[in-house]
């Protein structure tokens, strides 16, 4: 049940976040209007790249106060944040209303909704490991299962209104929807977290040991080697996850001629049928060693990306499973790699170490892949772009490997519960 109402949040997290791509050639038409459609669309996925690039400074100000003061409370208020810039940002007038007023102020609700997701996910992460060591991968795997279920959601609500909506009813407010219906349902995920309970090993942590130090000073001081590992895991996850969920419904559609309807119903069938995945393999990541996780998923991805991008474009290619390609690779990398990140930092920095790690790791490798896939497209008429480009960031990823990993190990439940009596 705890994980399930944690999970709700992040799904939401995801939709309120992935929507903004979903919607990226009508907030073209509205925002960064030009004679060039692709340069139009170029605008608008630069500033879905500045919603990542604002991840980073969120996750270390969120991990601050979630090492300092507690898991609950943190990641509760990341999450109202983000219902409201969602709200905001479905209200917001556009270039023929405002001027330059309407793309400056998205860029700047663009950051802030960046800003909370920050610090919401990793805050999932941790609050969920730490209220159920024993079980970490399970409960990560029932998280990134409702992610997965998040983006199904937002693709649906993309399918409905493309269904039942004009496109002129599009470009001129039916594109607001998603962004008015995602901020009322975070608001109802923020009123469910109001009442949940501090995760047991926080509470049996040391308290004046965790207020007597700044946590991202101690992560870059002490934990090095777990902020690389970490860095390198999530950026091969930040990268495919990106490409293959938010990246591909405008990639098949402005780039490849695909029908905006459906690609958006076959997403929502492909993702909502995959996303058990996730659980599955966020299991076996308590089974198995973490290196070899991470060098297989490297090298799966690496080698099927080419072929997959190939066929992708080819003549023969067909909507229902290029989706499937797309899913499976998703729903893969998000259950198997996020779990590896738990045992790379102790209690007090493990907030700040999983949004550090997480954030840069999607900022970096996640955030500019719709813009240099895009720009490879236009440049070099090179539809396999995206391909190389993940190619190239699985094969970094296997520094990891070449590097001793830490292995913090948590305690139980009981464990947690006997420190917490001994105090």
């Amino acid at each position: 049940k705890l994980a399930s109402s944690v999970s709700l949040g992040g799904m939401l997290e995801i939709y309120d976040f992935l929507i903004y791509g979903l919607m990226a050639s009508y907030i073209a038409e509205n925002f960064f209007p030009s004679e060039d459609h692709i340069t139009s669309l170029l605008s608008t996925f630069a500033t879905f790249a500045i919603g990542y690039l604002t991840r980073p400074l969120g996750g270390i100000v969120f991990g601050h106060f979630g090492d300092r003061y507690g898991r609950k409370k943190t990641f509760t208020f990341s999450i109202f944040l983000m219902a409201l810039t969602t709200t905001l940002m479905g209200c917001l007038p556009g270039w023929n209303s405002i001027g330059a007023a309407a793309p400056i102020t998205l860029i700047i609700l663009r950051l802030l909704q960046g800003f909370s997701l920050g610090g919401e996910i990793p805050g999932a992460i941790t609050y969920l490991s730490e209220s159920t060591p024993e079980r970490r991968g399970l409960v990560i795997g029932i998280l990134f299962l409702a992610i997965m279920i998040g983006i199904s959601f937002g693709t649906f609500v993309h399918g409905m209104l493309e269904m039942h909506l004009s496109a002129e009813d599009m470009k001129e407010w039916g594109w607001r929807v998603p962004f008015w219906i995602g901020g009322s349902l975070g608001i109802i995920s923020y009123h469910i977290r109001k009442h949940f309970s501090e995760s047991g090993l926080f509470e049996a942590l040391d308290q004046t040991k965790a207020q007597a130090s700044i946590p991202i000073v101690l992560l870059f001081k002490q934990h090095t080697r777990g902020v690389i590992c970490g860095f390198m895991t999530i950026g091969l996850c930040g990268a495919t996850v990106t490409i293959y969920s938010i990246y591909m419904p405008s990639y098949l559609s402005s780039l490849l001629g695909f029908p905006r309807e459906a690609v958006a119903w076959h997403t929502t069938l492909a993702f909502l049928m995959l996303s058990p995945l996730c659980l599955i393999f966020g299991m076996l990541s308590d089974l198995i060693n973490h290196k070899l996780i991470l060098g297989v998923m490297a090298i799966v991805i690496a080698t099927i990306s080419w072929p997959a991008f190939q066929y992708f474009s080819s003549p023969s290619a067909e909507l229902n499973k290029i989706m499937l390609i797309c899913g499976l690779l998703a729903a893969t990398a998000s259950g198997a790699l996020p779990p590896l990140l738990i045992n790379f930092f102790p209690t007090e920095v493990r907030y700040t170490g999983i949004a550090t790690c997480y954030n840069i790791g999607f900022a970096i490798f996640g955030g500019i892949a719709p813009f240099i896939s895009t720009l490879l497209a236009k440049y070099s008429d090179n539809s396999s772009g995206p391909a190389i480009y993940l190619s190239l960031i699985a094969v970094i990823s296997l520094i990891a490997l070449f590097i001793p990993w830490p292995n913090v190990q948590l305690v139980t439940n009981d464990e947690a519960e006997e420190l917490q009596s001994s105090k």
